[in-house]
């Protein structure tokens, strides 16, 4: 019963964590874009601002990965603690002419699992605006 409720709460927090992270920090940092634009205009941006949003992205994501890594070393599971199997090298790591059996073990880990669910979320929203909302880019005429 334990296992199925720590379960859940790890499935809640990724999918909040993931939320966070797909649209909070692209959001942030268009509303800190749209506080350094001069001006009122809505029909263009000034290339610099546009810089700062783009490279704002990427390292706010690059120190998010960071700090989960940080977070994943201090309070995550620990190598070798409580289990007897060795570490199973990732199928990426192994040579074309490796044979042996592969030990099956977890495949992915929390950071990795937190950013391939921010990615089908994004993708999901992404689609679901595109189809639904965006309208039709063609001049109405």
């Amino acid at each position: 019963m334990r296992a199925a409720v720590g379960q859940v709460i790890s499935f809640a927090a990724t999918i909040v964590a993931a939320i966070i992270i797909g649209f909070g920090v692209p959001l942030a940092w268009v509303w800190i874009g749209s506080q350094l634009q001069s001006g009122s205009g809505a029909s263009t941006v000034n290339f610099s601002v546009a810089m700062v949003i783009l490279f704002g992205i990427i390292i706010t994501y690059v120190l998010l990965l960071y700090l989960a890594g940080i977070v994943l070393a201090l309070f995550g599971p620990r190598e070798g603690a409580g289990s007897s199997q060795p570490r199973t090298r990732m199928p990426w790591m192994r040579g074309m002419t490796d044979t042996r059996e592969l030990k099956r073990g977890p495949t992915m880990g929390a950071i990795e699992r937190l950013f391939v669910v921010t990615t089908m979320i994004v993708t999901v929203a992404f689609w679901l605006w595109f189809a639904f909302l965006a309208g039709s880019p063609l001049p109405n005429q």
